[in-house]
């Protein structure tokens, strides 16, 4: 009986003659939307710095890279990167990144699919006040959840920093409880836009896991 009701709202929403199944999947539209830009301050045939960014280690891996060279404009998939610089596939031969060259960087968001936002491994935190990434996260498909998965040495309390038009309110996460230690914890926040999201934690310890992902409403 519900099966049927589905397979009839679907018919009217989608067409009369319309069945979703692995044959005759639901529409999907993934758009490829800015999460970054800047003005490098150097580079390579196949790099790109910019001094004045601070990224998580590889949060750019398999993203789009566009970077403007002498007015044309150059679009490569970024393989590593580390704290200030990209690199990517390499330009064409005797084309550089060079200072002053602008550069946007997009990645594909499947509607259907959780996107990973950032991701630390066995890595010593100060505690306190200090963000825990190195860098605010806004969303990038609106409204979603960011799901973190986080685990620490040292018991303390995990708190959520929500920050919008530059006000930022420090939200603790496990009704305050500390979490136990050695142990990994899961939590849910909701974002809209002109949201960033960063993380805290109570006292110095290490942090032994943390994955971030940003979930969709077609997924939650």
């Amino acid at each position: 009986m519900l099966e049927e009701t589905l397979r009839r709202a679907l018919r009217f929403v989608f067409g009369s003659g319309t069945d979703i199944s692995h044959a005759n999947p639901l529409p999907v539209t993934s758009t490829a939307q800015a999460i970054d830009s800047g003005t490098a301050t150097g580079g390579t045939n196949n790099t790109l710095t910019d001094t004045a960014k601070d990224w998580e280690v590889n949060m750019h891996e398999d993203a789009i890279l566009e970077v403007a060279i002498g007015g044309i404009e150059y679009h490569r998939t970024i393989t590593v990167n580390d704290d200030d610089t990209l690199t990517f596939n390499a330009l064409p031969g005797g084309v550089t990144v060079s200072p002053g060259d602008a550069y946007t960087i997009r990645r594909v968001v499947n509607p259907l699919s959780p996107l990973a936002r950032a991701e630390m491994h066995n890595v010593a935190i100060a505690g306190g006040v200090a963000p825990i990434l190195a860098a605010d996260i806004a969303p990038l498909n609106t409204p979603c959840l960011f799901r973190v998965a986080v685990g620490f040495d040292t018991a303390g309390v995990f708190s959520a920093t929500i920050t919008r038009a530059g006000n930022t309110q420090v939200q603790q996460l496990n009704h305050g409880v500390v979490l136990t230690a050695n142990c990994l914890f899961m939590f849910d926040v909701l974002v809209h836009s002109g949201d960033t999201i960063n993380y805290r934690y109570s006292v110095a310890a290490q942090l032994q896991t943390l994955r971030l992902q940003e979930i969709v409403a077609a997924t939650q």
